[in-house]
Parts: C-alpha cells; sequence; structure tokens
C-alpha cells in the first residue's frame, strides 16, 4: 500500500507561523523575494516554500532571514497576542 504525503503535511506549525511572519513583515518593508535573497544568499524559491508553509527551515536559515528583516527569531515565533 502506498502511503502519500502532501507538502502542506511536511512543515511544522513553527515553520509555517515563521513564513507567514516572513511575509507579512517582508511585503511591509516592500521587499521581494529576490532582494530578501540578494541579503540572505537564500534562494527565492526556498523563500517561496518557507513563506507558504511547504518547508521546515534549519534554525540557522531562520536566523539569516529574520535579521535581514529586522527581527530575530523569538520574535519570528512568539505566540500572538
Amino acid at each position: 500500500m502506498a502511503i502519500y504525503l502532501h507538502l502542506d503535511d511536511m512543515a511544522h506549525p513553527l515553520s509555517k507561523l515563521f513564513g507567514k511572519r516572513l511575509r507579512e513583515r517582508r511585503q511591509a518593508l516592500k521587499m521581494s523575494q529576490a532582494m530578501l535573497h540578494e541579503q540572505t544568499g537564500v534562494t527565492a524559491s526556498y523563500i517561496s516554500f518557507i513563506e507558504n508553509g511547504k518547508a521546515n527551515p534549519t534554525l540557522d536559515v531562520m536566523a539569516q532571514l529574520a535579521d535581514a528583516i529586522g527581527w530575530n527569531v523569538s520574535e519570528m515565533l512568539a505566540a500572538e497576542a
């Protein structure tokens, strides 16, 4: 019996929250994914996967991305008030 995994099932809820906040903050800064790539070296396609909740970025990648948008990882993962 074959088991199929959907990409939506692969990302951890905290990774999804990080991606949501990354997109919101990046857009608020009027920054494209390509601009974020230039600052971090993280490919625009991987940034897209993160923002769409389809990837589990490493802590190092999260730190690079958060730093580039002026936040830190703990702010990105903090519970919503």
